[in-house]
């Protein structure tokens, strides 16, 4: 009796550190590609019954994470450890994901403010007013920064200064559009965007004057043109959720080829294939020709993003769920519970070296590794 009683008293007096771990022979742990090494909830305050959905992503570079927390602070995050190195107030919550150039991370608000802060300090270098929300990713090419607004709106900025050279508004009559907006893509002094209209338009980016516009739906509901249009075999491949896929002459617009496929977002380049994935879970997989070689059943809901990780595909959806898929039979290896009836991913899964972040819909923040 004395015995035990000894046991228990020097249990309870050991610190928590110095538990490391109880084997117990015959039960082995379950191995799992998604390993949180640390986690944050950014949830904002909001009334009970109206959830606050996050649409923002994170960024990680030279082992800092940086993300927006809807309450109106970005925030840096040591990549390793979670520690947190700096938190700025802009007054607005985030719709998009940060972008480096230089010693900056450059990044927009919802109430249309644009930020340039130096990364390690947070220190604001600049910012300006946009007067509308921001809805994309800042695209930086020879020292031009251009953003796509919530009003239909581009805005070509200097980077150095965040002068503003030229803008561009665009008339969307459809009052039935899904309010996102297509991530521009630069590609040999052009712009290439997609529009709420159903139509993607190129713009020289010196003066921002049109070249060309194409329409790639149809249809007269839910036509937007919402995913980033991407270089794919000197060509331009762009799609609406209520259209085709688009294959398209960069310099003239002229159609090539139409796809039947109604994309959730950008197509991306894998291993000489263009993966696709569609407003209805699948995952198109596309030889070099364009030809399908597969089409992959991973969720009953859009898909969000998809990153090589691991030997393996990270795919994410607005469902709850986050799938590790075999690179080769695009089997489901793995998969991670968000945790919420509500959570999804709305932005991007993030990828640097051995870690992965995912930003939910629900403002959990994840990192595995």
């Amino acid at each position: 009796m004395r015995s035990l009683l000894l046991f228990t008293l020097l249990f309870s007096f050991a610190s928590c550190s110095t538990i490391k771990k109880l084997n117990i022979e015959g039960v082995k742990e379950k191995r799992t590609a998604f390993r949180v090494i640390w986690n944050k909830n950014q949830d904002p305050l909001h009334e009970t019954g109206n959830l606050p959905i996050a649409l923002n992503s994170p960024l990680i570079h030279d082992g800092i994470l940086y993300i927006g927390h809807n309450q109106g602070y970005m925030k840096a995050y040591q990549l390793d450890n979670g520690k947190e190195i700096w938190s700025k107030y802009d007054d607005g919550a985030y719709h998009s994901k940060p972008v480096i150039y230089k010693d900056w991370v450059i990044y927009g608000n919802a109430k249309g403010r644009v930020f340039a802060r130096h990364s390690l300090t947070g220190k604001a270098e600049y910012i300006v007013d946009l007067d509308a929300a921001i809805e994309t990713q800042g695209v930086i090419y020879k020292d031009r920064l251009v953003f796509h607004t919530r009003n239909h709106k581009i805005f070509c900025l200097d980077v150095n200064t965040g002068k503003i050279l030229w803008s561009y508004k665009r008339s969307v009559p459809y009052l039935t559009t899904i309010q996102r907006a297509s991530k521009p893509l630069i590609y040999k002094d052009k712009i290439y965007v997609g529009f709420a209209d159903g139509q993607i338009a190129a713009f020289s980016l010196e003066e921002g004057v049109i070249l060309w516009e194409r329409r790639l739906s149809t249809g007269n509901k839910f036509v937007d043109v919402d995913s980033s249009p991407v270089l794919f075999k000197n060509s331009i491949l762009s799609g609406s959720i209520n259209g085709d896929l688009v294959i398209l002459d960069p310099d003239s617009g002229q159609v090539q080829r139409r796809l039947s496929y109604k994309v959730s977002r950008a197509p991306i380049v894998y291993n000489a294939q263009l993966l696709v994935p569609t407003i209805f879970g699948d995952i198109a997989v596309l030889d070099k020709d364009l030809v399908e070689k597969e089409l992959i059943s991973v969720s009953k809901v859009p898909v969000s993003s998809i990153v090589p990780w691991k030997g393996g595909l990270v795919v994410s959806s607005v469902g709850g769920k986050i799938l590790m898929l075999d690179e080769v039979n695009f089997k489901v290896k793995d998969q991670f519970e968000l945790g919420h009836a509500y959570s999804g991913v709305h932005g991007e899964l993030e990828l640097a070296d051995k870690y992965l972040a995912a930003f939910s819909s629900r403002n959990r923040l994840y990192v595995f590794e």
